[in-house]
């Protein structure tokens, strides 16, 4: 059995479509773009609002199911966080054979029955087993939504935008989960759960109208049902134009983001994302620590204190903005640094790493019961402000740098980061906190961004470098040329 793919690197083959390249969808309507767009932003804001949900009915849960352990309190989260370890390894890949729409429709059905599942859910057991396959589900839309910005806009600066946005919901939706599920479990643990249910049904009329947007796949459709006039010779890989077989598409095709952890640009991207990403989630296990434990707050009001976070994530995207502005200009004016690729995202992680420095030993030694709770909980700005910039520059980089690839590139960072913040949430988070005291333990946080900070400074000394030896930026620069 033979599948069409677009992935393989092999040798050009062509196929005609017409002089207008009318197929792509870089060149879609812009309303019919937006469509895309916000389909996109809602699919991955409803995703990353159900990964944190659980955390802000923990107390409840645990009355529900008599579970008095901490490390089982916080399994809900990080057996969905383990569901989205193996997801990207699919979804990812196979949206780059099959096109972004199957896999958005596979994944997002997945994520929506499951939810409905949690539910009414019967048991402990019975709800993280459908936590773990919620989180699956999930990891579709948060992995192939960067690739299908990708197709949308060949404009760097408008891709930019996007993945702000994208960026925006990645950070904002996991806030918003405890909030509801906080002040709904005081009504019913159910409650939280309802509510995603609602949001994901809202979202399915929009995914259904959704096109496909992947290049390669629309031009073999066409190809396939003879409905693309002759003009323009478009190259494409003799894998594109035959098709590969089951062995090659175990061995090329979901093996990539695997084999992608070989270039230097995605592992230490993917270091560095790794680190917000776990001290993200982190936050779940340790806010109710120090705002219930300290403040004497209840469930939703120690959500709340995730506020300031999302206040910082909004702050971020106009650093953003104002960045994409100022670049803009220095384009104009011919400033040399201005057309380094380097120089479009990375200044901004720069930025970010310190501030999330800043924010750990900010509320490191601020979360004390003689200090009015808003000074700790003023903390959540740079910290919002600086892991915001740091998803919306590195992710931007690797869109960039890895542009039809991008799926798996993000698959690959997804999957790292997923299986540290999986195990940190199940195996270490509770213990962190008693053992160390929350002022230590958010300073050895602070040190570690200290170190990781210095990754995007290396990334503009030695990013092109690093780019011109990799098999995959040659590729795309082949298929360019």
């Amino acid at each position: 059995m033979r599948f069409p793919t677009s992935t393989a690197i092999e040798t050009p083959a062509m196929l005609f479509v017409d002089s207008e390249q009318i197929l792509s969808a870089g060149n879609w309507p812009r309303a019919k773009k937006l469509l895309a767009v916000a389909t996109g932003l809602f699919l991955n804001f409803n995703v990353t609002l159900g990964s944190s949900l659980p955390s802000g009915a923990s107390d409840a849960l645990a009355r529900a199911f008599n579970v008095s352990s901490a490390e089982q309190r916080s399994l809900p989260v990080a057996v969905f966080l383990v569901g989205f370890i193996f997801g990207p390894m699919i979804f990812g890949p196979m949206s780059e054979l099959f096109g972004r729409k199957i896999c958005l429709v596979s994944s997002f059905f997945i994520y929506t029955l499951f939810t409905l599942a949690c539910a009414l859910a019967p048991n402990w057991p019975a709800l993280l087993v459908f936590r773990f396959i919620v989180g699956v589900g999930a990891s579709g839309p948060h992995t192939v939504v960067g690739g299908m910005y990708a197709d949308l806009f060949p404009n760097l600066l408008h891709r930019g935008k996007a993945i702000m946005y994208l960026g925006l919901t990645s950070n904002v939706g996991p806030l918003i989960g405890p909030i509801i599920s906080g002040y709904g479990s005081m009504i019913n643990w159910r409650f939280g759960f309802w509510i995603a249910l609602i949001m994901a049904g809202a979202n399915w009329p929009f995914l259904l109208l959704l096109p496909e947007t992947y290049g390669p796949v629309i031009l073999l459709r066409h190809a396939a049902l003879d409905t693309s006039p002759e003009g323009m010779v478009i190259p494409l890989s003799h894998s594109k134009a035959k098709g590969i077989n089951i062995g090659e598409l175990v061995t090329v095709v979901l093996t990539r983001p695997i084999r992608m952890f070989a270039e230097p640009i995605v592992l230490f991207t993917d270091l560095f994302l790794l680190y917000g990403y776990a001290i993200f989630y982190l936050y779940f296990e340790g806010y109710p620590v120090i705002f219930k434990g300290i403040y004497g707050m209840n469930s939703g009001e120690s959500a709340l204190m995730f506020l300031p976070v999302g206040a910082g994530a909004v702050i971020a995207m106009f650093v953003f903005l104002w960045y994409d502005r100022f670049l803009a200009r220095s384009k104009a004016n011919k400033k040399p640094w201005a057309e380094r690729e380097e120089y479009r995202r990375l200044p901004l992680a720069c930025f970010g790493g310190p501030l999330c420095a800043i924010s750990q030993f900010w509320l490191a030694w601020t979360a004390r019961s003689d200090i009015h709770w808003i000074v700790p909980a003023l903390s959540g700005i740079p910290f919002g402000m600086g892991v915001d910039l740091i998803f919306m520059a590195l992710t931007n980089y690797l869109t960039d740098a890895y542009g039809i690839y991008s799926a798996s590139a993000m698959a690959s960072s997804v999957f790292s980061r997923n299986v540290v913040a999986a195990l940190l949430l199940s195996l270490a988070a509770s213990q962190m906190y008693e053992q160390l005291g929350i002022g230590w333990a958010c300073s050895v946080l602070g040190f570690m961004c200290l170190a990781m900070a210095m990754i995007p400074f290396a990334f503009i000394k030695y990013g092109a470098t690093l780019r011109a030896k990799s098999k995959f930026c040659q590729h795309l620069r082949q298929q360019k040329g």
